[in-house]
């Protein structure tokens, strides 16, 4: 490591600190040991410094950079500029990685030195560790991801490793988005638009499902957003092969489903709006995966949704 680090990794956290020690401690079990972890606190109340700190102790590569709070993407990019190495992965407190994770990923990016960024097949946990029937994507693609990326997001932002310089090219996180949620797919979305994306197709990262996730609500508004800013750009509907009417329509298609498998009739109003914005997208596969949440037996809906998208 005299070199410097192989891997930055930027995990930005804000009074997450119950699970920042079991994130922390995913990143030191890799098997690859070039790394650096910056720990980038925006304006936590908690314990999060002292975990970090105990860690630091023990591990010179753990970094604790302090600072206000200012919202993920703020964070995220603070720690991108603080980043030393050329390679950048993302992780939040609540997500894990297998020890082998970055390892792979190297390998697959050192493959294909076109593309901007290399995602992992994610496997959904509980609030306990224990796996869920969700596997995010359910069939991995790779190369000219753009069309796809624009149908949903199907990246966990803890499963990418990118090229920092990419990155920046891209503009890094939008700080200005009205609502925070979905800022990790506009930078994605930005990205796959001038670049291949690669993929290991392993379940090598574990996104954490609770009570504290974004909520629907959240991630509709930001979903929109970022549609809104694509659309903006008059190449994209031709790009993505995909209306703006249709692209919204497919986002209410989604979160109806998320909400009915809690509550059926929360998702009702978002169906309505869903038939508003593109009638027609009643035929398309989120809207049977939300038809199915509020209409059939949880057993007939979870064995729809492990259908590919």
């Amino acid at each position: 490591m005299s070199n410097g680090p192989t891997v930055s990794i930027v995990l930005a956290t804000h009074d997450d600190a119950r699970w920042l020690d079991g994130a922390i401690a995913s990143v030191r079990a890799q098997t690859w040991a070039s790394w650096e972890l910056l720990v980038v606190d925006d304006g936590s109340t908690d314990d999060t410094a002292a975990v970090t700190a105990r860690h630091a102790r023990e591990d010179v590569r753990v970094r604790h950079l302090p600072g206000p709070h200012r919202e993920r993407a703020a964070a995220r990019n603070r720690g991108l500029a603080a980043a030393a190495a050329s390679l950048v992965a993302f992780l939040d407190a609540d997500d894990r990685w297998r020890p082998e994770k970055l390892a792979r990923q190297l390998e697959a990016l050192a493959i294909v030195p076109s593309a901007a960024l290399c995602y992992t097949v994610a496997r959904f946990v509980d609030a306990d560790d224990r796996p869920l029937a969700i596997r995010k994507p359910p069939v991995a693609i790779a190369g000219h991801v753009f069309p796809a990326l624009m149908r949903g997001n199907f990246i966990i932002l803890a499963s990418v490793l990118a090229r920092r310089d990419a990155v920046l090219r891209a503009g890094g996180f939008d700080e200005t988005l009205p609502v925070f949620g979905c800022e990790d797919w506009d930078l994605w979305l930005r990205l796959a638009r001038r670049e291949p994306v690669t993929v290991v197709d392993q379940e090598l990262t574990l996104y954490r499902q609770h009570a504290g996730n974004t909520r629907p609500e959240a991630l509709l508004q930001s979903g929109l957003a970022v549609i809104d800013r694509r659309y903006a750009d008059p190449g994209t509907a031709d790009a993505a092969r995909l209306s703006r009417a249709s692209a919204r329509a497919r986002l209410h298609w989604y979160l109806a489903g998320a909400v009915a498998s809690e509550r059926r009739a929360a998702g009702l109003p978002l169906v309505v709006q869903a038939l508003r914005e593109a009638p027609a997208s009643v035929l398309d596969r989120p809207a049977l995966g939300a038809l199915a949440a509020l209409l059939l037996p949880r057993a007939a809906e979870r064995a729809l949704r492990r259908l590919p998208i």
